[in-house]
């Protein structure tokens, strides 16, 4: 084991230690330690927000597929950028509102509220999708930190995977949301760092851009052709089966908790989409071109890598001093980290809140009730660490299952749900459970991750035509379907639809129109969400 190596992380993982410490000030309701009492500032909450989307994915999986795939990787990229902004415009100031007048604290408050749900349906149905889809991906985030253990300190995947599991379970059973949203905002400073300072070294290694496409041109040339060396519908399908993250985001909870914890709702439009625009151009323009510029120092015989999602790491190994090297890994397990911490607290509001308080219906008080998701904190990440040592441990992919699974399951509702004052609970409750059935079905490998062209049937003919395209992108539209089709043959509340025009109606104001929550004229009777930001309620 490298000494150097280990003295840049272990002042890391120091600094992880006293933010934890630090934030266990703050975590004494449970309303504090799922969302920081909702009064996170904007430019933490959007540095967590993306740290705890860009997990293990950004610093392994995707350089991981840039080595493989070359320039055609980029279009993942592009997909993850829109669907940040898509985030931005579509999910964030509107769930912040409605959050804030339900009092809702959960993703499933939210939704059961907006859609009056006395069956407890809805809450049961979010519930079974997070704790086996958030488990999922904990797991990839663990394989992801047993991985980068494996590459920087030459232990074993599965060692590395313990020693990820047991750092990542005391931070977030001590702080809560407090200690996930400060460790996260340093992360997202770490994974930056990272990420500009591992392709200009490389650059410098191989000699420059130039030279490195020739020695990946003389290897092969399809990976410098933008469509991997596909044409007309093939060349499309290629697109979208690597930009198709992006309706992901509308329905990752870990993500879109952050928005219900910020402080003033208009901040996430500004400056919150400016300050994740540009952070998240930065990272994947870093992914990118490190596993891009990876590729050609293997094939220069420049950079000894056994697993393509390991390039990130052995790059700092091989091309840094030992002990900022270390920092750089650092920053990988930062990135595993800041995902992993967000999806144990919401795997663990699922089982503690959604289910155990509100479903069973059993009253404690909140010091019990914080005690208790910390106890599940642990159960989950005990589940999650079985299935990374039994699983696959290959990144790209695990990533993608649990992504589409939580997006087909919360996307198209929270979406309807925020823009479409006519959805219904019957519709949520059938779009939710097709969701649910239909990615286990899918993502179970019955008919594999991507449509396959040699399944039976009408699988079969689907698979010829969007071989390459992740089932959850053509299971998002579907789903959203089936909500539109049940809510127009049902009624929805009356009282909700009052309340949906009440907030989002448009106002005419010097220029043009906005809606009443963008408005800042607090003379005006209609501003109902600056009324409810003064009066506490949102």
């Amino acid at each position: 084991m490298n000494a150097g190596v280990l003295f840049g992380f272990l002042i890391y993982l120091a600094l992880l230690a006293y933010i934890g410490w630090w934030a266990n000030r703050y975590t004494k309701t449970e309303d504090q330690y799922f969302v920081g009492g909702r009064k996170v500032h904007v430019l933490a909450a959007t540095l967590s927000d993306k740290a705890s989307d860009f997990s293990g994915w950004l610093m392994l999986g995707y350089p991981g597929s840039a080595f493989k795939a070359g320039l055609g990787a980029f279009w993942a990229g592009i997909g993850c950028l829109f669907g940040t902004l898509a985030d931005y415009v579509l999910i964030g100031p509107r769930l912040r509102i409605y959050a804030g007048k339900f009092r809702a604290i959960t993703v499933p408050d939210y939704l059961e509220a907006r859609l009056k749900d006395d069956t407890k349906l809805i809450r049961i149905l979010s519930a079974l999708i997070i704790i086996i889809f958030m488990t999922a991906y904990v797991a990839a985030q663990f394989a992801a930190g047993g991985k980068t253990f494996a590459e920087g300190f030459d232990v074993s995947v599965n060692t590395g995977i313990i020693i990820t599991v047991i750092i990542l379970t005391a931070y977030v059973i001590t702080g809560g949301f407090f200690a996930v949203v400060w460790t996260d905002v340093v992360q997202a400073l770490f994974m930056l760092l990272t990420l500009v300072i591992v392709p200009f070294l490389a650059l410098a290694k191989i000699g420059g851009l130039d030279k490195a496409t020739e020695i990946i041109a003389s290897a092969d040339p399809n990976k410098l052709h933008p469509f991997g060396g596909a044409t007309g519908w093939a060349a499309i399908i290629f697109a979208i089966g690597y930009a198709s993250w992006i309706v992901g985001y509308l329905g990752q909870p870990h993500i879109v908790t952050r928005y219900m914890s910020v402080e003033d709702p208009r901040k996430l439009r500004r400056p919150g989409i400016f300050i994740s625009g540009i952070w998240t151009t930065i990272v994947l323009w870093g992914a990118f071109f490190a596993g891009f510029l990876g590729f050609a120092l293997y094939q220069a015989g420049m950079l000894n890598v056994s697993d393509p999602e390991r390039v990130v790491p052995a790059m700092a190994v091989e091309l840094m001093p030992s002990w900022i090297a270390g920092f750089v890994i650092a920053g990988i397990i930062s990135a595993v980290m800041s995902t992993a911490d967000s999806q144990l607290l919401v795997a663990s509001s699922a089982i503690a809140r959604d289910f155990y308080h509100k479903v069973l219906g059993k009253e404690l008080g909140k010091k019990q009730m914080v005690n208790i998701s910390r106890v599940v904190v642990a159960v989950v990440a005990l589940v999650g660490l079985w299935f990374a040592i039994t699983g696959p441990k290959v990144i790209y992919q695990m990533v993608a299952t649990a992504w589409g699974g939580l997006a087909v399951g919360f996307g198209p509702i929270l979406t309807l749900s925020l823009w479409w004052k006519r959805v219904t609970k019957e519709g949520g409750i059938v779009g939710m459970a097709y969701g649910l059935v239909s990615e286990v079905i899918f993502e179970a490998k019955i008919y594999g991750w991507a449509f396959n062209p040699d399944a039976p049937g009408f699988f079969g003919t689907l698979g010829s035509w969007f071989n390459g395209v992740p089932v959850f992108f053509i299971n998002f539209f579907i789903t959203l379907f089936v909500i539109i089709i049940v809510s127009l043959l049902t009624k929805p509340p009356g009282d909700i639809v009052k309340l949906h025009e009440e907030l989002f109606r448009k106002v005419p104001v010097e220029g043009g129109k906005r809606t009443v929550m963008e408005t800042r004229a607090k003379s005006q009777v209609e501003n109902v969400a600056d009324f409810l930001i003064e009066k506490g309620l949102a």
